[in-house]
């Protein structure tokens, strides 16, 4: 299977399954690295556009939205129709996304899922003076072997990721009315209680 042919082979499945036909789509919109390789999408709807227009339909007030995934930060501003009216996303680098939190899984041996609750009861955490992916394990270990205590670390790492993703969100506008935080980073608990 080509890639092109596998899409094709799912929208085909999809449309069966749901005893729809090819004349009832308006448009298929397809997102991410993997976009191009969807031949019969809307070229016109970007991940952005998606975005927008989903999180208005889910919930009708908002108007700015955080988006951080695994290699990306979002912040779209968006009016009442889920229109782009401004948007920013972070560098070519994956630094405070939640690949960020995987170099910091990976480099501490912690599951990924558990880099949250963890960081949950910190007292004093401790001031990361990086987000880089690369150089984030590095310093995690580093303030292990000085003594910092591993929840105050993990706080420090989340913190600096909010940190730099409020940055992001204030050079799109800063934030208007309804507020929504998506992406895989919205489902950690101290991610969203730094927010």
């Amino acid at each position: 299977f080509k890639l092109g042919q596998a899409s094709e082979s799912v929208f085909e499945e999809l449309l069966q399954a749901s005893g729809l036909t090819r004349s009832q789509i308006t448009y298929v919109a397809a997102t991410g690295y993997g976009r191009f390789t969807v031949p019969f999408r809307h070229s016109q709807i970007t991940e952005l556009t998606s975005h927008a227009h989903a999180a208005v339909h889910l919930f009708p007030g908002t108007r700015t939205i955080l988006d951080i995934g695994g290699q990306d930060i979002k912040a779209i501003r968006v009016d009442g129709s889920g229109h782009v009216r401004a948007f920013r996303l972070n560098d070519k680098c994956a630094a405070g996304t939640g690949r960020c939190l995987c170099a910091a899984s990976d480099a501490l041996e912690i599951p990924l899922g558990e880099l949250g609750p963890l960081a949950l009861p910190a007292r004093n955490p401790v001031t990361m003076t990086t987000t880089c992916t690369v150089f984030a394990g590095a310093e995690l270990r580093d303030r292990l072997s000085l003594g910092e205590k591993r929840e105050d670390i993990l706080a420090g790492l989340h913190r600096a990721i909010i940190l730099r993703a409020i940055s992001i969100i204030s050079r799109s506008g800063g934030v208007s009315d309804e507020f929504t935080f998506t992406g895989g980073v919205a489902k950690n608990e101290a991610a969203v209680r730094e927010l």
